[in-house]
C-alpha cells in the first residue's frame, strides 16, 4: 500500500493522516512550521465556535471535548456601544484552544496521529505551483492561510486583516466577548480557556491605526484590558465565488480552509476543518462518496455568501440598526433566542448533519 503524503500539520491534516493511518496506509505529513498549526508565534490561543464535541467527534472518529474544548460559559456583546448579554446558554457555542500545548487541540490531535505511526516532517515547506505539481497524486494539500497555496491551485479568495492581543486569565474560563462598530466592517471578540485569553480585531480591508486606537480605546473602557503586544496578520479567506468550496484541484485532494470548508459569513473555520479532514481521508479510497459529503456538508453556505456580500454593500448606519436591533428583540424573548441563534449555526460546514448523529 502506498504512502500517503500531507501538506500541513494543522486540524484539517492530522484528521485526515488519523483516519488514513487506522485503514493500515503509512502516512507523512509535511509542515512548514516548527511545530503543528501554523506561525508559532499565534499560539496559544482560542477560538469561539458552533461546535457538538460528541458528536463531531463520533463523526471524525476522534474523541472531542475538555480540555482543549468547553461549553462557552457566556457571550456579552458590544454593538455600537451597547452592551447586551448574548443568549447562547441553549446552544452549541464553544470556545476552544488552539495550538500546540496538551490542552491545544492541535496538541492533542498530534499526539493521537504519532500514536497511529504518523510521521510529521517539520520545517518542509510546500506552498508554491512547482513544489505542488511534484506532489503525487491523491496528495492533500491542507495549508491553511497561506495565499501561496491558493494562487498555485487557483482558488479565489480575498484578504482578511487583523490584529491578535493575548495574555493570561486564571478568574475567567471559556467566556467570550464580541465587539461591533465603525472601526471595522467585520467583528472582534475576546475569549478566555485554560488559563489563557486571546483579544482578536479583524476586518476584510487593511487596518487604519485610527481605527485600531478606538477599538483598543474600547476594550480598555469595557474590560479594562490593554494588550502591550499585538500580532498583525492577513490572510486569504475563500469567500469570494459561489464556486469556491472545491475537494479536488489537479489531482490533488484539498482540506481545510483551502477547500472552502469555512462558514462565508462570520468565518467560523474550526468545524469545517475538522469535517473536512475526514472527508479527505475518505476521498483517498472513494472519490464519489466523499464528493457526495462533501457537498452535504455545504447546505446553506452559498446563501450565508449571498448574505455576506449584501452585508458588505451595506451602509454602516444601516448594519447598525440591524445588528442592534436584532440584539434587542432577543433581549425582549427570553428562552427561544437561543433556539435562533442555535439555527443561525446550520450554515456551518457539516454542523447539520454531525449534530444529528
Amino acid at each position: 500500500m502506498a504512502e500517503q503524503l500531507i501538506v500541513g500539520a494543522g486540524l484539517s491534516g492530522l484528521v485526515a493522516a488519523i483516519n488514513i493511518a487506522r485503514t493500515g496506509r503509512k502516512v507523512r505529513i509535511l509542515e512548514k512550521y516548527k511545530t503543528v498549526g501554523g506561525q508559532p508565534e499565534r499560539w496559544p490561543a482560542v477560538d469561539v465556535t458552533p461546535m457538538n464535541p460528541e458528536t463531531l467527534g463520533a463523526y471524525i472518529g476522534i474523541s472531542l471535548g475538555e480540555p482543549q474544548i468547553k461549553k462557552c460559559k457566556s457571550l456579552t456583546g458590544y454593538f455600537w456601544g451597547r452592551e447586551y448579554d448574548v443568549p447562547v446558554a441553549g446552544t452549541n457555542l464553544c470556545c476552544v484552544e488552539r495550538g500546540p500545548r496538551k490542552t491545544g487541540l492541535e496538541g492533542y490531535l498530534l499526539d493521537i496521529a504519532q500514536s497511529e505511526g504518523v510521521v510529521v516532517e517539520f520545517e518542509q515547506p510546500v506552498l508554491g505551483q512547482g513544489d505542488i505539481a511534484k506532489l503525487p497524486r491523491d496528495t492533500i494539500i491542507a495549508t491553511g492561510l497561506y495565499a501561496e497555496s491558493f494562487d498555485a491551485l487557483g482558488v479565489p479568495y480575498e484578504m482578511g486583516y487583523c490584529f491578535g492581543g493575548k495574555g493570561h486569565t486564571a478568574d475567567r474560563d471559556s467566556e467570550a466577548l464580541i465587539y461591533f462598530n465603525n472601526y471595522t466592517n467585520d467583528y472582534a471578540y475576546w475569549a478566555s480557556l485554560n488559563g489563557i485569553d486571546m483579544m482578536f480585531f479583524f476586518t476584510r480591508n487593511p487596518i487604519s491605526k485610527k481605527a485600531f486606537a478606538t477599538f483598543e480605546r474600547e476594550i480598555e473602557k469595557t474590560q479594562g484590558f490593554r494588550y502591550t503586544e499585538w500580532l498583525e496578520g492577513y490572510g486569504p479567506t475563500p469567500t469570494v465565488k459561489l464556486t469556491n468550496p472545491r475537494l479536488f484541484v489537479g489531482g490533488k485532494i484539498l482540506a481545510g480552509t483551502i477547500s472552502g470548508m469555512m462558514e462565508p459569513f462570520a468565518l467560523f473555520g474550526v468545524h469545517g476543518a475538522l469535517v473536512s479532514g475526514k472527508i479527505a481521508a475518505m476521498a483517498v479510497d472513494d472519490k464519489r462518496d466523499a464528493w457526495n459529503e462533501f457537498n452535504r456538508s455545504l447546505t446553506g453556505w452559498k446563501s450565508r455568501l449571498l448574505s455576506r456580500k449584501i452585508y458588505n454593500r451595506t451602509p454602516m448606519f444601516a448594519r447598525r440598526v440591524a445588528v442592534v436591533g436584532f440584539n434587542e428583540i432577543l433581549a425582549r424573548i427570553g428562552d427561544p433566542a437561543s433556539a435562533i441563534l442555535e439555527g443561525a449555526f446550520h450554515a456551518v460546514p457539516g454542523y447539520v448533519h454531525t449534530n444529528r448523529l
